[in-house]
């Protein structure tokens, strides 16, 4: 199909950070899960430490690469299991980056303990279990390190790139970083898996009975899904992180009226602080409402010339061509016609093409058809033609 593209730039605005918003973590974000754009940011660029939102990544790729073994059982390892004092880590230089702490999140795992697959990303997932994420990695994969070296390897493929991590669970090593941007794109990837959606929205497990202990009630201490100060509604997943050098981190979804936003606040001070700029964030933007715009006029008359016309087309617009869009997500826009690949005699009223309204990074927000105003006939030369 012959296409002529006639651009047409007719509003520019800021792409980023179009919406004021006071918090307090060191690093934030905010994203619209579904197209990537960015509607805040504080230093979300910057390189952070991540603390147990690294076992988003773990997750994620245990879900997408070892999905058919959930119903597995795996035996627990004392490799695996192995806990030092967190003085005793940060000092020795021959510990495996991946080995526990003793003040760490634990699932409570003992050696030689039976476990499926499914309940590990429980204890991942809802209750943070740094064993847990330690034992999922060696049973899967047979090497904590090497599945690492994967798990950096899928987080490239998907578009993080200030990314690495050194362990599954996201205890303290100097060169395990991400960003605030990069855990929000890894969070709007991981959703789109209903698998992961379900441990990450996850809110009691009923741990089962094992060869080694009872069945136990697990609950989630995350306050987005507790009754209480910071309960709230709209949440349909998040994870916790602490450690001291990361301090409080929280990455969130929520979603409003089919709009679903990632939020990721890093570096906070204590745990309410946490809580407070993500519920913050989450409401700024779901309080805003649509602005409508209108691009082009349908009075705006075009000229163009088909094959074989014996003189120039007008073509017009039906209706107005408005967008509607939300104030922290006005983008750069750009307008241009396609007309469709046609002949000459050309009928009034007739559909010749479209207006196609994109955004800068190519969604197409709007398409809109394009008549012609007039008959037009064929040239005599172009019938000579086609007779010769």
């Amino acid at each position: 199909m012959k296409k002529l593209f006639i651009f047409l730039f007719l509003f520019t605005t800021t792409l980023f950070a179009k919406v004021d918003i006071d918090v307090n973590a060191k690093n934030a974000v905010l994203i619209n899960a579904e197209n990537g754009r960015v509607l805040f940011e504080k230093s979300a660029y910057d390189k952070a430490y991540p603390a147990s939102t690294t076992k988003i990544a773990t997750g994620i790729y245990i879900l997408e690469k070892f999905s058919d073994k959930l119903n597995n059982e795996y035996v627990a390892t004392s490799d695996a299991l192995k806990v030092v004092s967190p003085e005793k880590k940060q000092s020795s230089t021959f510990l495996p980056m991946y080995v526990l702490e003793s003040d760490g999140a634990s699932f409570d795992i003992q050696e030689k303990e039976r476990l499926t697959l499914k309940d590990l990303l429980y204890g991942i997932m809802m209750c943070s279990g740094n064993d847990a994420a330690n034992v999922a990695a060696k049973c899967v994969f047979g090497d904590i390190d090497q599945f690492m070296k994967n798990v950096n390897q899928y987080l490239k493929k998907i578009g993080l790139e200030n990314t690495n991590f050194l362990n599954p669970h996201g205890l303290h090593v100097n060169d395990h970083y991400t960003t605030a941007y990069d855990l929000a794109l890894l969070t709007s990837y991981a959703i789109k898996n209903p698998l992961f959606l379900d441990f990450f929205s996850s809110k009691y497990y009923l741990r089962p009975k094992t060869n080694k202990q009872p069945s136990k009630e697990k609950i989630t201490y995350n306050k987005l899904f507790k009754p209480g100060k910071y309960y709230y509604s709209y949440a349909t997943g998040s994870k916790t992180g602490y450690e001291h050098k990361a301090k409080y981190c929280l990455v969130s979804a929520a979603k409003k009226n089919d709009r679903t936003l990632i939020a990721v606040v890093l570096g906070c001070k204590n745990n309410d602080v946490r809580y407070e700029d993500t519920i913050k964030l989450f409401e700024t933007v779901f309080n805003e409402n649509k602005i409508t715009k209108k691009i082009i006029d349908k009075e705006t008359i075009y000229l163009t010339k088909f094959e074989g016309a014996a003189n120039s087309s007008k073509v017009q617009l039906k209706e107005d061509l408005l967008i509607s869009y939300f104030p922290s997500e006005e983008v750069p826009i750009k307008a241009f016609l396609v007309f469709d690949d046609l002949k000459a005699p050309i009928k009034k009223g007739q559909k010749i093409g479209y207006v196609v309204v994109k955004a800068q990074d190519g969604e197409i927000l709007k398409k809109q058809a394009l008549f012609s105003l007039d008959n037009c006939r064929r040239s005599f030369l172009y019938i000579l033609k086609n007779i010769f």
